[in-house]
């Protein structure tokens, strides 16, 4: 996995499933720096923030063209992610200042403990949409749970900032069970946050912690951006549920992994 020529078709699929579901960034990606590059979990966070903020620009830029980006929602829980996870960036650098062996080590069993989270949220979402679980859709702007969806990008952008894990599988989890959105248009909004969202983590992560290495992720970008290009364009087309399913999966094989 640590071949050079491996890293852009690993950013490739990780991007397409992006762009297609809003998941997969750093539930992916993550753990792969970690277990299959032996990249310390703190700079395995940064540098997945780091390419994981490109690639969601780029998916954002498409949903936008698209139609499929709620503004205020995505303005709402930026409110409360964006100050949070640069509240958890301090918080880590820190602790990582005492005794970073042992932020490590909780850090990369705090990675392994969201990965079980997102899937549990996943299947729970899943489950929802089998038995036919809707929430009504507002009209208006008054009738947004503006309250809650703050809420939301606090706890999201905070537990993003620590372990790069979040944007997307935790936060559109959250978003079914509060605002109902149409498929398209609830991966679009989420995009969109979690650009903001991880952008600002990314950028604290350079500047405070220098853990970001530059190099790794540009050769991620350079087979993610086309791949959330792609994956954004075939939401409309492609059945999400069987991708849903198959990621979760594969969060719960990692987690028992990074949990060991």
């Amino acid at each position: 996995m640590g071949a050079d020529w491996l890293l852009p078709i690993y950013g490739l699929a990780v991007g397409m499933l992006v762009g297609l579901t809003g998941m997969g960034g750093g539930v992916l990606m993550t753990p792969l720096l970690v277990l299959g590059l032996g990249m310390p979990a703190t700079a395995a966070v940064g540098t997945d923030l780091a390419y994981s903020s490109i690639t969601k620009l780029a998916g954002t830029w498409q949903h936008w063209r698209q139609g499929t980006v709620d503004i205020r929602v995505v303005r709402a829980m930026a409110i409360g992610s964006v100050p949070a996870t640069l509240v958890a960036v301090a918080m880590l650098f820190l602790l990582h200042s005492v005794d970073a062996t042992a932020v490590e080590v909780v850090l990369e069993r705090s990675i392994g403990v969201m990965l079980v989270v997102a899937a549990a949220l996943m299947l729970q979402k899943l489950w929802r949409a089998r038995r036919g679980a809707v929430d009504p859709l507002p009209d208006h702007l008054e009738s947004y749970p503006t309250g809650k969806l703050i809420g939301i990008g606090a706890f999201g952008g905070f537990l993003v900032g620590l372990t790069s894990i979040g944007s997307g599988s935790l936060i559109i989890a959250l978003l079914v069970i509060t605002i109902s959105l149409t498929p398209e248009k609830l991966v679009g909004t989420d995009v969109a946050h979690a650009f903001l969202l991880v952008g600002a983590a990314a950028i604290a992560h350079f500047f405070v912690l220098q853990d970001v290495d530059v190099a790794l992720a540009g050769k991620l970008l350079v087979g993610s951006i086309p791949g959330v290009l792609i994956g954004s364009r075939l939401t409309v087309w492609v059945p999400r549920r069987p991708l849903q399913v198959g990621l979760a999966v594969l969060l719960l094989t990692t987690a028992v992994t990074m949990l060991r």
